[in-house]
């Protein structure tokens, strides 16, 4: 659709819209013109050049939309009401013939005033909102770096707090573990454990007992063993001369005694230190001779715990790694006091 330039403001217009002079032939706003937005231009309508150069009796010309108007565009809108307020208040004065129409410019001017106050006090109230809102955000800021703050601080307090605890704790259980492991020593006072002794089918252990008893020159009667038995592992070789690809099958199991009083156990004990050299031909076993050990009977943990101390000793140069009445001692030198080994932290307390 083709369009032209309005005669008054020199701006774009589409001339199904305009209205057209009869007498130029140019088109206008009707805006510019002064004329309703709607409603039927006749067709002997001149603009207002043409009307002013006709010759008639002296009356006002009527104005046309200059620079003046377009100066308008920039200005806000209460000072756009005012200046349209102005302008049509001329217009009506110009222009007697139309009353309705300023009626009813003014009152959509009241109208947009209406609105436009309306308009600026929601503005302001979404400017205190808003403002309102920002403020309970930084509030809300601060508070929750106010809890990391605190949070951190309690955790802090929580892993100082529990370590020592937690070191509390393990030491206390190892207290428990030792005292208890102390109190299984002491229920074998009266134990001994004898190494070194071949296996037989038919053997009587406490006969052996009481032969050994006698090379050692103590007198150990049928009523001063309460118990006697071989202790270990079964898959080793009862029988003697059995020979076997695997070394600790070949080895005895160990010979354990309970005797009634702990003064004979005593007895055996210092009788086996004076004669280091006892052997099986002692006993008149048959076979390969083999050296016979007689040591107190200590836990597992006591014997776990000896086998450690006599390494730890050996690679340290200790010269005494012994036990006496089921407690571990340590002695590096002559002359030095002895250590007691309870535990494994004890090993590496006192060896290194």
């Amino acid at each position: 659709m083709p369009t032209a330039k309005c005669g008054g403001c020199a701006k774009f217009l589409s001339p199904l819209d305009a209205a057209k002079c009869n007498h130029c032939n140019g088109l206008y706003h009707r805006a510019c013109v002064c004329l309703p937005s709607t409603g039927y231009i006749k067709p002997a309508w001149r603009c207002p050049e043409c009307s002013k150069n006709q010759v008639r009796d002296n009356k006002a010309d009527t104005p046309v939309r200059t620079r003046t108007a377009q100066v308008e565009e920039h200005l806000n809108p209460e000072e756009l009401m005012e200046t349209s307020t102005m302008s049509c208040t001329t217009l009506d004065a110009t222009n007697p013939l139309s009353p309705d129409l300023a009626d009813e410019l003014r009152l959509f001017k009241e109208e947009l005033r209406k609105e436009f106050r309306l308009m600026h006090r929601e503005l302001q109230q979404l400017r205190t909102e808003m403002a309102q809102l920002k403020e309970s955000v930084r509030t809300s800021d601060e508070r929750m770096e106010s809890l990391e703050v605190r949070v951190g601080s309690l955790e802090q307090r929580l892993e100082q707090q529990v370590l020592p605890e937690k070191g509390s704790l393990e030491y206390t259980i190892d207290e428990l573990r030792c005292q208890l492991n102390d109190r299984d020593q002491e229920l074998l006072v009266n134990d001994i454990e004898i190494s070194g002794i071949p296996e037989s089918r038919d053997e009587s252990t406490l006969h052996l007992i009481k032969i050994l008893g006698t090379k050692l020159g103590v007198n150990i009667d049928e009523k001063d063993v309460v118990h006697v038995e071989r202790v270990g592992s079964t898959h080793r070789n009862r029988i003697t001369n059995t020979i076997s690809a695997d070394p600790s099958a070949q080895r005895p199991r160990c010979i354990s005694v309970r005797f009634a009083r702990r003064s004979t156990r005593d007895s055996l004990l210092r009788a086996a230190r004076v004669r280091r050299g006892l052997s099986t031909h002692d006993l008149d076993v048959n076979g390969q001779a083999h050296r016979i050990y007689i040591n107190e009977r200590l836990t597992r943990t006591n014997r776990q715990l000896f086998y450690l101390a006599r390494q730890a000793g050996t690679r340290r140069n200790w010269r005494y790694v012994w036990t006496r009445d089921g407690r571990i001692l340590a002695r590096k030198e002559d002359g030095l006091k002895a250590e007691r080994v309870r535990c494994e932290a004890d090993i590496s307390r006192i060896f290194g």
